[in-house]
């Protein structure tokens, strides 16, 4: 009997992690040294986390380096996974900080494609990112064991030195940080540039982006 089967992830999310092997104390460095704020739409400011209001922190000379890393990693995604034929630029790049017992909204990136973040402090404890979807579930039913496929919500347990790309319209948060670490991350969001689109039709678009 042939029990041999295939399982197709249609229409799936991909998230694409690698560790990397980067200067970590020379960009904590400038982390440390960034003017912070309580990030956007937050329910409960004292217990949320912050980000630096710097926006384009990978446009820094001295991080030029990481902005490198984090663009060779792209395109080894994009040329392994995804073979878009875009070219891609970075648009807005910020630290985030979270204390203790801080944590982060759900929210998701607008105006980009995808979104990154390179985890550059993070321990046991100290906030898992924690991925929702919100598609139509046809019916609620017990599920004995969750996995990839079933489940309409997984984390991912941080480790440093490790880079996250996903797409930027998936849901996500940060579970609050029990430990403590301050929490220090470096998020960013890409956007294909060029011609969108065919030529030839009425909808297609040139991207450029300014900064």
């Amino acid at each position: 009997m042939n029990e041999r089967f295939d399982v197709v992830p249609l229409f799936s999310k991909p998230i694409y992690l690698k560790a990397l092997d980067l200067d970590i104390k020379k960009i904590m460095s400038i982390a440390e040294k960034e003017t912070y704020t309580n990030l956007w739409g937050c329910d409960f400011p004292d217990n949320n986390a912050s980000g630096s209001t710097n926006l384009y922190v990978l446009e820094k000379k001295e991080l030029k380096f990481l902005k490198d890393a984090m663009m060779k990693e792209f395109y080894l995604y994009n040329s392994s996974v995804m073979h878009f034929s875009n070219k891609f630029e970075i648009t807005t790049s910020w630290f985030t900080k979270h204390k203790k017992g801080q944590l982060s909204n759900g929210h998701n990136h607008n105006n980009c494609m995808i979104s990154g973040v390179f985890y550059l402090q993070v321990g046991e404890n100290t906030g898992d990112i924690h991925f929702e979807t919100y598609d139509t579930q046809r019916y609620c039913i017990d599920i004995e064991e969750y996995n990839i496929f079933n489940s309409m919500d997984y984390s991912f347990k941080p480790n440093n030195n490790t880079l996250m790309l996903f797409p930027a319209e998936m849901h996500h948060r940060v579970q609050k940080n029990e430990s403590d670490i301050t929490r220090y991350s470096l998020s960013f969001n890409l956007v294909p540039v060029g011609l969108l689109g065919d030529n030839t039709s009425d909808s297609h678009m040139y991207l450029k982006v300014g900064k």
